[in-house]
């Protein structure tokens, strides 16, 4: 069987939809507690194209708490088991994949490491490429998935790295994640570290992730989300702090054709970090960010039962005097701490908003958003402005485009907020 003919014979969205309907919630509910129980006892094996070649891995000569180094392409024993084993599985060389045929993974009762059960992290400072990983379900952990580079930011920076183009070089590229689950993880379900480049994530599932479900980290680009399922993310002790995709000064990406679900802070933010906690060399990430989350495309997604579904420059706004910021200060007083973000040239295009409390914000140039349709139960469907922004250099927010959107029970007038300064940059069509 091929993998579209596969795709139509199970469709994994289909699935998930099925159990999100099930679940009715509301955008100001807890935490939700979704029963999986079909779908982890009868995981999705989906054909991800690997070698014929590839190497078994006999899940019965596996020990608790072991680390598996993949050479080459391996893949597990079927009807492989390890939950409760807390084994963890590193891929560190090009041209290599790992397919776990629908095994399940799950730390033991003792482990309280935070370590990823699966990372992709080359051994040196030089670039991998060309890595697959398929049909595994994890639950628990630090992180289901984790894609970094050999060095911390931090060290590449003290030795002079600090150019984006020459952080790519270095960074793991060309890798496909594929039928892909992470369950209850202690941090994001799925981490791509700086700068890393052409990550395609194909019908994975993200659910109560304990912080961000998918997060994209600084310098990243060029990366695509498709055909994926994110409910539920960042309730850490049940306080709606996180989001489900944070594209954190990342460009480039291709976000299209998920469902999102009741996530804590909304669906897709966008932002650039200002430069957190300046003052402390010792954070791995201690790296001033340069680039903006630019040109991504947002396209073709269902967002529902969320306080925000996406928002353009998320942190422009906000008070950050607790991240100790030492970047693109603007505002400053005894209590609060504004910082300029950086967003630009996004489009969010043909979605779907249905019981969501904010659509679309806006607070920062250039976005165009088309073809979307919002339900009569949207609060608010798309707001543009930012009165931080407008008291700065930076000015209002220009070259806002809003064409051809549906707004059920809603004239555009009553759809569409627009702060009275940026109205002469906003065009509506």
């Amino acid at each position: 069987m091929t993998f579209v003919s596969r795709l139509k014979y199970v469709n994994v969205l289909s699935i998930m939809v099925g159990l999100i309907t099930a679940m009715s919630l509301s955008a100001c509910d807890d935490q939700p507690t979704v029963s999986q129980t079909d779908t982890i006892k009868k995981p999705l094996v989906m054909e991800a194209k690997l070698p014929s070649t590839a190497a078994v891995i006999e899940c019965a000569q596996l020990t608790p708490k072991q680390t598996v180094t993949i050479k080459g392409h391996q893949l597990l024993s079927k009807s492989c088991d390890l939950t409760g084993q807390s084994i963890r599985f590193e891929l560190s060389d090009s041209h290599s994949s790992l397919d776990c045929q629908g095994a399940q993974l799950s730390p033991s009762a003792d482990d309280s490491s935070k370590a990823s059960a699966i990372m992709i992290k080359p051994k040196t400072d030089a670039a991998i490429e060309d890595i697959t990983v398929a049909n595994c379900h994890i639950t628990g952990y630090g992180h289901a998935l984790h894609i970094r580079q050999y060095s911390h930011p931090n060290q590449r920076y003290t030795r002079g790295v600090i150019d984006p183009t020459a952080n790519r070089a270095l960074a793991p590229r060309d890798i496909r994640v594929i039928n892909v689950s992470s369950q209850s993880s202690i941090n994001s379900g799925m981490f791509v570290g700086d700068h890393v480049h052409g990550v395609s994530f194909e019908h994975v599932r993200i659910q109560n992730a304990g912080t961000v479900g998918l997060y994209l980290e600084f310098g990243s680009r060029d990366n695509v989300i498709k055909d994926s399922v994110f409910v539920g993310n960042g309730f850490r002790t049940f306080k709606p702090n996180r989001e489900a995709i944070a594209v954190d000064s990342s460009s480039n990406n291709r976000i299209e054709n998920n469902q999102f679900f009741h996530n804590g802070a909304g669906s897709i933010l966008l932002y650039r970090n200002c430069f957190e906690h300046a003052d402390d060399p010792s954070r791995s990430n201690h790296f001033k960010r340069t680039e903006s989350s630019r040109d991504n495309i947002i396209r073709g997604n269902v967002f529902q039962n969320e306080p925000v579904g996406v928002w353009v420059a998320s942190r422009q706004s906000r008070n950050l005097k607790g991240f100790e910021c030492g970047a693109y200060l603007v505002k400053q007083t005894l209590f609060a701490s504004y910082h300029l973000d950086s967003a630009k040239d996004n489009q969010i295009i043909d979605n779907q908003f249905t019981q969501v409390e904010q659509g679309i914000i806006v607070e920062d140039d250039g976005t165009l958003i088309r073809g979307n349709t919002f339900a009569a139960d949207v609060r608010l469907p798309i707001q543009v402005g930012s009165k931080i922004r407008e008291d700065t250099a930076a000015g209002p927010i220009k070259n806002t485009l809003i064409n051809n959107n549906t707004f059920a029970d809603k004239t555009i007038k009553q759809a569409i907020d627009i702060r009275a300064a940026s109205k002469t940059a906003t065009q509506i069509e």
